[in-house]
């Protein structure tokens, strides 16, 4: 296989094909690497991460495809509580009934044992569900989807993102946005921001009666939901017409997308939540098919979820934490500044500072949080090394000041 695209925090490799099947399917490699503040590939790696975010994925999307995991799902109080906050009529809760029965469709096609032996080459050639897989994995074999990224234009001197070549991309295609689902508003959500300088901005997002209380601390049984770009330099918030025309979507495609992550958002609180979590908030990215059908698309883990136990974050805010007091941080939050000043993207050429390397608490606690997660939710001790979740929670509590 070929090397397609290096990201942050995986590599896509392809085409794959199984024996003589041509599966039209792309590997997700999984690295050590992380990325914060848009930055992209950190210096530093995390020990074992990829080989958590890939067994983790191939759980996550085998559960959701599922139908008997939305039909336990709908005797919750999590799926009553989403049925109660529903104010979007029967097309909701018909939606839920279309899951029961058929499970969600997802772009996930298998896992790949073993690692790879050397650059996109893996040993045997051959994909395997989750459930039956007993070595690990750091890759996932996935449906391939086109990705066009917008290209650069300018109007009236300012840098703008052109997304007319992305609507003729060929089916099945990426959809290009980041759905955010929210459940609470901790510390360090930007929702808190945005509120802060709009009042009327939930209104406006359509999020109904929420609001958000005292001190920015308020809860949600149907989640609160937000449009951002995933294919620009910056992830940036949009209201629903700038998502809808970047979407490319249908309106009422776009809309049926907001109820299925409320659902997926829901079922995830469920799971989770057995486990002792709360999920606060999370993204989702999803593909569309020549006939309009909608698919989970990209990865499910901690780096697309905030999970809390006992008020503090199991999610990559503490690694956020280390670097807010860097000198870096404040050169990219000036970088970013002055190019939205002056109307262009390419903020990253105004840091003239690299980023530190982590030092090894934050490294060693990172990878305990990807392991600890990782054992809990699939129920296998993956990873031998991982300490207990009241060791993690005291050891994040220390380094990022959370409190109770």
């Amino acid at each position: 296989m070929e090397r397609l695209y290096r990201g942050s925090v995986k590599d896509l490799w392809g085409p794959f094909s199984e024996t003589d099947k041509d599966l039209g399917a792309i590997v997700f490699d999984y690295s050590d690497c992380f990325s914060v503040f848009d930055w992209g590939r950190m210096p530093d790696t995390i020990p074992g991460k990829g080989r958590a975010l890939a067994i983790l994925a191939a759980a996550v999307f085998e559960r959701l495809e599922l139908p008997e995991s939305w039909q336990e799902f709908s005797k919750s109080p999590e799926a009553l509580a989403l049925r109660k906050g529903n104010r979007f009529g029967a097309a909701f809760n018909e939606l839920g009934e279309k899951l029961k029965a058929q499970g969600l469709k997802t772009h996930y096609l298998g896992v790949l044992p073993g690692v790879p032996q050397t650059s996109g080459e893996y040993s045997p050639m051959r994909l395997e569900k989750f459930s039956q897989v007993n070595s690990s994995a750091c890759a996932i074999a996935v449906k391939r989807v086109s990705v066009s990224p917008p290209v650069p234009g300018s109007v009236l001197g300012r840098s703008v993102s052109d997304y007319s070549k992305t609507f003729g991309a060929s089916f099945p295609k990426l959809i290009p946005l980041e759905v955010v689902f929210r459940f609470s508003c901790p510390a360090g959500s930007s929702l808190l921001g945005r509120v802060a300088r709009d009042f009327d901005y939930l209104k406006n997002l359509g999020a109904g009666p929420a609001t958000l209380g005292e001190g920015g601390v308020s809860r949600w049984d149907f989640p609160v939901m937000e449009l951002f770009t995933k294919l620009e330099s910056t992830d940036r918030v949009l209201s629903l017409s700038e998502g809808l025309a970047i979407s490319g979507l249908p309106a009422n495609v776009l809309h049926e997308l907001f109820l299925t992550t409320a659902w997926v958002a829901g079922i995830l609180k469920y799971w989770f939540g057995n486990l002792g979590f709360e999920l606060a908030d999370g993204k989702l990215e999803w593909a569309v098919d020549s006939n309009g059908g909608i698919f989970l698309a990209d990865a499910i883990g901690p780096d697309e979820l905030r999970l809390m136990k006992s008020g503090v974050q199991f999610s990559k805010e503490f690694l956020r934490t280390f670097y807010r007091r860097t000198p870096w941080y404040e050169w990219v939050n000036r970088a970013k500044s002055e190019a939205a000043n002056q109307g262009v993207s390419e903020w990253k050429r105004g840091v003239t500072q690299a980023p530190p390397t982590l030092i090894a608490p934050y490294r060693d606690l990172a990878s305990q949080v990807y392991w600890a997660i990782t054992n809990q939710f699939t129920g296998r001790r993956w990873f031998v090394d991982a300490w207990e979740l009241d060791r993690i929670c005291s050891e994040l509590r220390e380094l990022s000041g959370a409190t109770q």
